[in-house]
């Protein structure tokens, strides 16, 4: 899903069609004629699109990756990873668990080269990026629910923010309960 496309849902949903219609694929010049107020929203609108981005990714949906690392030493800093991990599933080497320890800045393992698992936070998006969730994980409704509310509560509205919020938090429980219905458990067998 792109960053520009979900923006301009949201500003549907908050009653801007006209910098809608100006933001839209159909007009590839974004930034072409929109006044500072208008421009000004786009930015609230972005910075409102990775707040939701991080919160669904750090509390609903997670996003997880894997990747190959090594060190000497087997003190691994966080900023060497290529994503910002916010959580680690597992550590390997040779296919085989490794012990290791978190540290508020790296990760330690007892090996010099390792796969590491990790659940990780999305990176600040521009207008012209892709979501880090694909429309299958989180649909654009959702994600554009979520950015009129936090819009509408920046801009003081605050009765347009609980109701945006509300379709919001409903999106996210139909996706949490497609997401369980999924993981169906064989019935008991008693022999």
């Amino acid at each position: 899903m792109k960053v520009k496309d979900i923006i301009a849902t949201a500003l549907r949903f908050v009653g801007r069609e006209e910098i809608s219609r100006k933001i839209s694929p159909v007009d590839d010049a974004c930034d072409a004629d929109l006044t500072d107020e208008e421009g000004e929203v786009i930015e609230t609108m972005l910075y409102c699109f990775n707040s939701v981005e991080d919160e669904l990714a750090r509390c609903y949906i997670p996003l997880e990756t894997k990747e190959n690392l090594s060190s000497e030493s087997g003190v691994y800093n966080y900023s060497d990873f290529s994503l910002r991990p916010v959580k680690i599933i597992s550590v390997s080497a040779a296919d085989k668990k490794v012990e290791y320890s978190i540290t508020p800045l790296s990760l330690i393992a007892d090996s010099a080269e390792i796969t590491v698992r990790y659940g990780y936070a999305p990176l600040k998006k521009g207008i012209d990026g892709e979501s880090a969730f694909s429309s299958v994980l989180a649909n654009e409704r959702l994600v554009a629910a979520g950015i009129a509310s936090e819009y509408c509560l920046i801009d003081g509205e605050a009765k347009l923010a609980e109701t945006w919020e509300s379709i919001y938090r409903n999106e996210i429980e139909t996706l949490q309960r497609t997401r369980l219905s999924a993981l169906r458990l064989p019935p008991r067998r008693w022999v």
